[in-house]
């Protein structure tokens, strides 16, 4: 029993991992964060070409919920095959 316990903590920690590696592959050295006027600007040129920086931040959103989700149940589905 408790081997099934040491791999279900190592897949799950494994999981965190692959998750906190997300932040580093944007530094803020390469990536600055957008200001008040970066922000605005964008706002400027998309809404003049019929665009909106909501729909683009939203599928951004999607994009990472869905990588995040999809690992998490990596992670999970291990726990399924381990109760059987």
């Amino acid at each position: 029993m408790r081997e099934v316990e040491e791999e279900r903590m190592d897949r799950l920690e494994e999981a965190l991992r692959r998750v906190s590696s997300w932040e580093e592959a944007y530094p803020e050295t390469v990536f600055p964060e957008p200001d008040k006027a970066y922000y605005r600007r964008a706002h400027e040129v998309l809404t003049a070409n019929g665009m909106t920086l909501d729909r683009l931040a939203a599928a951004s959103m999607r994009h990472v919920v869905r990588q995040i989700a999809h690992i998490a149940r990596t992670a999970l589905k291990g726990e399924a095959r381990d109760a059987e």
